[in-house]
């Protein structure tokens, strides 16, 4: 009997060792803490998601289990050391300590299972590493962030979408007109099968012929109105929300000729409310604050309530007006770009006066000059609204240039994060978005797998990398570049902190032990 309870202990332990195995070959994690692990999880049971509750439940069960099966050892050991020689006493303590041994490893075993039963389940139900809307990871593959595209609107899993709303989608490199346009009766449209629209809840694929699309002379900004033909008609429905995808083949080449999806193309869904948009976007903040003095390499960005139509935000002055900046009635030439997931635009003049820290270009506004600014009525939010009246206001400029770089004041540390919340970073300066873009931050699966990411930035000084739903056990890496800028277009130098409170990092100086790459660490 004795040796048939030491077989079933062995094949217990062999079953926990094939159900771990697969588990910690996937968790490569930096996760020093633990906190991943079902021992170390913790309750915190209104912070985490479904997948974390059931196993802190689990947790708080195996762990009693797990304490009592060393109180019963403990017990066991008493007995044994009291016996004097006793036999029935001797047999009792052997006897718990082998039923003991029996439980634990039973107790192991189904720690082992719970597990690998949780990550299949809940990798399988949210696609893994998937999107936040949970029907289908990364869908057909990726493109945005680190793919071909850099943003498109509606946003990835987005909600509450106006019927009315139209589709733009703004690639990194330029791509071949033919394998996004056709010739239709009214103009151009959408090329049917390159570029599909769905109904998600009826399958319904949406008739090409209808959805009238434009690209920009760059080849990199693509816009599409999904009832071109019928201005009257609109996505949805009046009476419940409709999940639509939208979705780009792998016929999609780029200018140069090469594909710019792979093998598995790109879609996205989005969910469409039952309301018309009809109110115009307005303007909520702008650098520089009305009636205020400032340096010379200032950049001019203006902040809208909504994303705007890229193509009505974004040229070269002076040709380019409707935004522009004027010193007396002479509009500055420069580019206005729009970024933010088209919520903000901002102008660099072309007057070169010197280098940041970098080495790179800085442009300057006229020295000690009053300037006014508008943002005309030509600009229109993405349901095709316009900006309600001109918005205008004043600023000046001193002789001073702002060389100061931008540092990060906090970020999130090493610990485990939700699987589908934004990564935060934010700096003591406010950004220039534009510089806010994929090629300036990546954001991977470790080691280097690419994953669907996307960056805004909130409140100025805030980066939000928002991505699709992470994977549990699985080590991520987002990396900040020197090519991030602040609205003084000041380089942010990067460093590498080992310090888990966020201190600031400042890369100059000697490194501290805190620190590594030549960098060194700054208390806020």
């Amino acid at each position: 009997m004795l040796k048939l309870k030491r077989i079933t202990v062995f094949l217990i332990v062999l079953l926990a060792v094939i159900f771990l195995l697969p588990k910690d070959l996937l968790a490569q994690s930096n996760d020093v803490t633990g906190v991943n692990d079902l021992a170390n999880a913790g309750v915190n049971l209104g912070q985490t998601d479904l997948k974390q509750v059931i196993a802190n439940i689990i947790n708080i069960i195996l762990g009693f289990l797990g304490t009592l099966a060393v109180l019963l050892f403990l017990y066991a050991g008493w007995l044994w050391m009291t016996a004097n020689g006793e036999a029935a006493k001797l047999e009792k303590a052997k006897k718990i300590m082998v039923d003991t041994a029996i439980g634990l490893a039973i107790t192991l075993a189904a720690y082992a299972i719970a597990s690998f039963i949780l990550k299949a389940l809940f990798d399988g139900t949210f696609g893994g590493g998937g999107g936040a809307d949970g029907g289908g990871g990364y869908h057909g593959g990726i493109g945005i962030g680190n793919g071909v595209i850099e943003s498109h609107y509606p946003m990835r899993n987005a909600e509450d979408i106006p019927r009315n709303t139209n589709i733009y989608i703004t690639f990194k490199e330029a791509i071949k007109s033919e394998d996004l346009l056709f010739d239709c009766s009214y103009g151009t449209c959408a090329k049917a099968n390159n570029l599909i629209l769905k109904n998600n809840t009826t399958d319904q694929i949406f008739d090409n012929n209808s959805l009238q699309a434009i690209l920009s002379e760059d080849h990199k900004v693509l816009a599409l109105n999904p009832f071109g033909s019928d201005p009257g008609s609109y996505l949805g429905a009046a009476n419940q929300n409709t999940s639509y995808n939208f979705s780009l083949s792998n016929e999609i080449r780029k200018d140069s000729g090469e594909s710019a999806f792979g093998l598995n193309g790109y879609d996205w869904n989005f969910t469409v409310s039952e309301e018309i948009d009809l109110t115009p976007p307005t303007v909520v903040s702008v650098i520089p604050v009305a009636d205020t003095i400032n340096p010379r390499n200032t950049i001019v960005q203006v902040n809208f309530s909504e994303s705007i139509n890229p193509l009505l935000a974004s040229g070269l002055a002076p040709a380019f007006t409707n935004i522009n900046v004027k010193q007396a009635a002479t509009i500055l030439a420069g580019t206005y770009r729009i970024a933010n997931q088209y919520r903000t635009v901002e102008f660099v003049t072309d007057d070169l006066c010197g280098t940041n820290s970098c080495g790179g270009n800085v442009y300057c506004l006229p020295a000690s000059a009053s300037l006014a600014s508008t943002v005309t009525t030509n600009i229109k939010d993405m349901a095709d609204n316009s900006l309600a009246a001109d918005y205008v206001w004043a600023f000046n400029t001193n002789n001073t240039i702002d060389l100061v770089p931008p540092k990060i004041s906090s970020m999130e540390d090493n610990n485990a994060v939700p699987t589908n919340s934004p990564i935060n970073i934010i700096f003591d300066k406010s950004l220039m978005t534009a510089s806010i873009n994929s090629d300036n931050i990546t954001f991977v699966e470790s080691p280097n797998n690419p994953i669907n990411y996307w960056l805004s930035v909130a409140s100025g000084r805030q980066i939000k990398i928002s991505h699709d739903r992470l994977k549990s056990y699985t080590s991520y890496k987002p990396t900040l570049t020197s090519d991030i800028k602040d609205v003084y277009q000041n380089c942010f130098q990067p460093c590498v902190c080992q310090d888990p409170t966020g201190r600031s990092c400042v890369c100059e100086g000697d490194p501290s032990p805190d620190c590594v790459l030549g960098s060194r660490c700054e208390s806020d």
